[in-house]
């Protein structure tokens, strides 16, 4: 479509104005108007855009093993859906439970939660974005609170969907399964209430954690203790697939606070919330690396050597420097900025730095001299 007009990527209304409007929605030319696109181009971003012209697909490494596929909303699509997921934020209201995709929350507050309990159960809900089709999401805006039009729902459902799923890496994702997962939280919330429970959901982890001595058997049926086998009881297991989802039965832990190491969502929870002895050790050998072999080629150590998890172009130092300091800012955000580990490694990457912008004026200063000793042409 040629000559498209600039659309530009937020909405300026407050929340309370965005979500009543979006409740008020009652055609495709209102959703339109609330995304304030032309509809002529909302129809063709989402209907007659060539399909693979739609995202930009790529893949990261998982955790485990394998790759995760992600699907980057391109141009015009993209702003789209950051607009629509301004307004789903304006509408939605998240439990206390829910941690993951909300205002002022994170994998820290989620992790505290679980503090010092005496057993703490883990669980993953398997192909958690994958297992939200087309029909899921439009069936979530025409039914209940929303009761939306079945056209309006159908074309909201269009904006967020490829595929017949939620892609990850789209703007709307996040908030539309947090919207799918409501009814979810809310019967959770309920059973943890019932049997003495503290429960926090983190996107697709789910985790269960208990002061008591004694699990019941609607949460576990049963377990050897100091192992991994765990089968999980009946009631649990039915809330989260009369829901739609599936339990990935290779993720279920059960720890205990004495004698195992527990952990939720990436961060050890025993006494403090805490970050991991590998996930220091890493950062460590990065600036170790950086300090002994030099910035360029501790870029490339650092990717194949200890961020095996990350996507770094190769000898991109731009990125390597990004990623470490953030990686030191994470310690710092769950540890504290008083805390002396943080201190040291922000410390060294600091020195490091310096040390590298010293270097580069010097190589400016040497450079005009080493110039001027080349004899000129006779």
């Amino acid at each position: 479509m040629k000559n498209k007009t600039y659309v530009p990527p937020f909405l300026y209304e407050s929340c309370e104005e965005l979500s009543q409007k979006f409740k008020e929605l009652k055609s495709p030319y209102d959703v339109a108007q609330l995304l304030r696109v032309p509809y002529e181009y909302l129809i063709y971003y989402i209907y007659r855009t060539p399909h693979d012209s739609r995202y930009t697909k790529f893949h990261v490494p998982k955790k485990s093993r394998g790759y995760r596929t992600i699907h980057s909303p391109n141009g015009s699509l993209g702003i789209v859906q950051r607009k629509l997921s301004q307004v789903l934020y304006a509408v939605y209201r998240p439990r206390p439970s829910v941690h993951g995709f909300a205002t002022s929350r994170s994998i820290i507050t989620n992790a505290k939660a679980h503090v010092g309990k005496k057993f703490i159960l883990n669980l993953d809900i398997k192909d958690f974005f994958d297992s939200i089709n087309f029909g899921r999401v439009r069936g979530l805006f025409m039914g209940k609170p929303y009761e939306l039009d079945e056209k309006v729902a159908t074309i909201l459902a269009q904006i967020c969907c490829f595929d017949n799923k939620l892609p990850q890496g789209a703007p709307t994702s996040p908030i539309v399964s947090n919207l799918i997962c409501a009814k979810m939280d809310s019967e959770l919330q309920r059973f943890s209430r019932d049997h003495g429970l503290f429960h926090t959901r983190y996107a697709d982890d789910i985790t269960l954690s208990s002061n008591r001595n004694e699990l019941a058997l609607s949460l576990v049926s049963s377990y050897e203790k100091g192992s991994s086998k765990v089968v999980l009881g009946d009631e649990l297991r039915g809330i989260i697939e009369r829901n739609g989802f599936r339990i990935n039965d290779a993720k279920v832990r059960l720890s205990y606070n004495k004698t195992q190491r527990q952990e939720v969502t990436g961060l050890i929870v025993n006494q403090t919330v805490n970050v991991s002895r590998k996930y220091v050790r890493n950062i460590d050998g990065a600036l170790h690396a950086w300090k002994k072999y030099g910035l360029q080629a501790a870029t490339e150590t650092y990717e194949s050597k200890y961020a095996k998890k990350v996507t770094l172009p190769k000898k991109e130092v731009a990125h390597f420097l990004d990623s470490l300091r953030g990686k030191i800012e994470f310690v710092g955000s769950v540890r504290g900025k008083d805390d002396y580990l943080y201190q040291e490694l922000l410390s060294k990457f600091n020195d490091l730095r310096k040390k590298e912008a010293d270097n580069q004026k010097i190589t400016e200063t040497e450079e005009p001299r080493i110039i001027s000793q080349i004899p000129p042409n006779d």
